[in-house]
């Protein structure tokens, strides 16, 4: 602000007064995260609001995603929040997924008259906590047949991404 005083004889001299505008860094929210079960769970967050120090609404960057695990693990959407003087902070929300156990069907079985009559059973359809189908290994065939009559099991193990193994007898 400038101000002029003259006098009546005509001398003039200004009077200056200076505002240093110096803006302060800004507060970040903390950092949120949350665990699920799915990769399908994983969406956008709600961004929060940010301000600058003089009551601003900051606008975040787009959002950066890092790459989604094949199974489990994390997956972070990153934004950044920058204010007129240049000052940056990164807000980071964070997923975390762990896979639950799946479901098994129950083990079956049926009663033959003969050795001919064991064949190898059909397979129940059995998918993981997120509903991917599982391809089994096996089977390991085990049992007490001895002469003619006894039992003959076929035991097949499903297994998720995650390592979460569970048997399937017939």
């Amino acid at each position: 602000y400038t101000y002029t005083y003259t006098d009546c004889a005509g001398h003039s001299n200004n009077w200056v007064y200076t505002y240093t505008i110096e803006r302060e860094d800004f507060i970040m929210p903390a950092n949120e995260d949350t665990i699920v079960a799915c990769a399908s769970e994983v969406v956008a967050p709600t961004v929060p609001v940010v301000t600058d120090n003089c009551g601003n609404t900051l606008t975040p960057s787009v959002a950066v995603i890092s790459t989604m695990p094949t199974c489990e693990g994390d997956v972070t959407y990153t934004y950044t929040f920058t204010d007129c003087e240049g000052n940056t902070h990164d807000w980071v929300y964070t997923y975390t997924i762990e896979r639950a156990d799946f479901t098994m069907p129950a083990n079956a079985a049926s009663t033959v008259a003969c050795p001919a009559g064991v064949i190898t059973p059909t397979l129940p359809t059995v998918n993981d906590a997120c509903g991917n189908p599982i391809t089994p290994t096996g089977p390991t065939m085990g049992g007490s047949y001895v002469n003619c009559e006894g039992t003959v099991t076929y035991t097949y193990t499903y297994t998720d991404c995650a390592g979460h193994s569970n048997n399937w007898v017939y």
